[in-house]
């Protein structure tokens, strides 16, 4: 625990909690890019990314990953429902928490223009967990949703919150890019229900 990290400290997001168990929460995000759904998966454990998971954990994660995914997708008639990792690259808050976004957009053309190198489809989240255990180097990851597969970039020279202002642009709300900028009673009202909204899935 990191007492001046964000996700750390339950008092600082208590309003916006969707739901919770023993080892995630289930977290309604400030800066709804989306009108509505965007919601944050975040590890009650200070850790940097996704990555630095133990076993155990990632197997977990994953569940809550589908569960997330499915409710966004009956709650808001959509899928697949994407979602993204700053891991560790471009984050704003330095704890780990995944991105789920129940629009379609397609980004996978924008970042190869951007950073014109590789990148790796994973087959799995254990996968990632392996290749960060190997090799411990930041980097971001995105579903494709044309394909279901879950692509990552490792340590591309991005700035922060460089996913968010991408699919911000891909959805035509650049001005909701940074959650810092955002109208503050707009965003208010749309994480407001999305909490009432996703509740009910995770009693």
């Amino acid at each position: 625990m990191d007492s001046d990290c964000a996700f750390c400290d339950r008092t600082k997001f208590e309003e916006r909690i969707i739901g919770e168990d023993k080892n995630f929460w289930i977290i309604a995000t400030l800066g709804q890019i989306t009108d509505g759904g965007y919601t944050l998966l975040v590890p009650k454990k200070h850790i940097p990314c996704i990555g630095a998971m133990g076993f155990k954990e990632i197997e977990h994660f994953e569940d809550l990953a589908k569960r997330i995914r499915l409710a966004l997708s009956v709650e808001y008639g959509i899928w697949p429902v994407n979602f993204f990792e700053h891991g560790i690259v471009g984050q704003t808050i330095k704890h780990a928490h995944i991105h789920f976004v129940p629009e379609n957009w397609q980004i996978t053309e924008r970042i190869l223009k951007d950073f014109p190198e590789k990148f790796i489809n994973l087959h799995s989240w254990l996968e990632l967990q392996f290749l960060y255990t190997v090799k411990p180097e930041p980097y971001i990851l995105w579903l494709d949703s044309r394909e279901e597969i879950i692509k990552v970039y490792w340590n591309p020279p991005a700035p922060l919150q460089y996913l968010r202002i991408v699919i911000a642009e891909a959805l035509g709300r650049p001005e909701r890019a940074d959650w810092r900028n955002m109208d503050p009673e707009l965003d208010k009202k749309l994480w407001i229900e999305t909490v009432i909204r996703l509740k009910p899935y995770f009693r």
